[in-house]
């Protein structure tokens, strides 16, 4: 049985999709009979991981995923045997294969490179909802597993009609909501539901902007980073979200959300986990 650790970090106030696609990893590799050993790299990512983990290791394959350079946990791989496939890579080691949703980035020479949004890791419970969900009337606000910049209460600022369901995750800040129309929820389990159900979203410009592209619901992006803002510049030009921006928020025509809908399922097909592990177990 092939030995397969994945290493991930996350859980401040960046990084908590970090974590959310390194436990799909794991539920994938695991599912093809690897014995897989989750390891957080961090005390936070281990306290928020939904998923057992366990000590770095001896391994065959180690899948790196950290909101960080990650150059030391390269070195660190190689030296209990592993080879190492990095996602989104952005440090000057050379692991074996680098995966990345947008080009751009610095590749160490030598590596090899997978780049594209095919390689979008979404998890099963929201593939198994795809298109499942009803209209719940109410626009679902999720701003990352930390919202310290209080931007929940600016989306409902500008939004002052609108039914809101905000989630808070983690590390959410101080909500000071007053309206009998907003609901404030703290990493509810019927997430995958909400998603499915909501009538359009507004999400930070990573993992959760993804997930609801797949389930083909119309999104406006609230970058956290200049990264997530370069990255949601890519969907915005292929007509897939509303737009880009706190100062940008409006209630969208149904005409621009109907069109949204369309594109950005097309455009994420939910099948990044099975591309990412077969280019995993092209080194076992």
């Amino acid at each position: 049985m092939s030995k397969i650790g994945i290493w991930f970090d996350g859980g401040g106030r960046f990084g908590f999709g970090n974590i959310c696609r390194s436990c799909e990893m794991g539920r994938e590799l695991a599912g093809r009979g690897h014995e897989v050993t989750m390891v957080a790299l961090s005390s936070k990512a281990e306290s928020i991981s939904s998923c057992p983990v366990g000590a770095p290791g001896r391994a065959d394959v180690v899948l790196l995923d950290v909101p960080y350079p990650g150059d030391k946990e390269v070195r660190l791989a190689h030296h209990f045997g592993a080879k190492v496939v990095a996602l989104d890579y952005e440090g000057g080691e050379k692991p074996e294969a680098v995966v990345a949703l947008q080009g751009g980035r610095s590749m160490p020479t030598g590596t090899r490179r997978h780049v594209g949004i095919e390689y979008s890791i979404i998890r099963s419970e929201l593939r198994a909802v795809r298109g499942a969900g009803s209209d719940s009337g109410e626009v679902l606000v999720i701003l990352g597993g930390g919202d310290s910049d209080g931007l929940s209460n600016e989306v409902a600022r500008r939004l002052p009609s609108v039914p809101l369901v905000i989630v808070q995750g983690p590390n959410g800040g101080i909500l000071q909501i007053d309206r009998d129309n907003v609901r404030i929820l703290d990493r509810p389990p019927e997430l995958p539901q909400l998603m499915s159900s909501c009538r359009w979203a507004v999400t930070s410009g990573g993992t959760t902007m993804l997930e609801m592209l797949h389930l083909g619901k119309a999104v406006h992006v609230v970058p956290r980073t200049e990264a997530e803002n370069k990255f949601a510049e890519h969907f915005l030009r292929k007509r897939a979200i509303l737009g880009i921006g706190i100062e940008d928020l409006v209630k969208p025509e149904n005409s621009q959300k109907r069109l949204c809908e369309a594109s950005g399922a097309k455009l994420i097909d939910g099948l990044g986990a099975e591309r990412i592990a077969n280019i995993m177990e092209d080194f076992l």
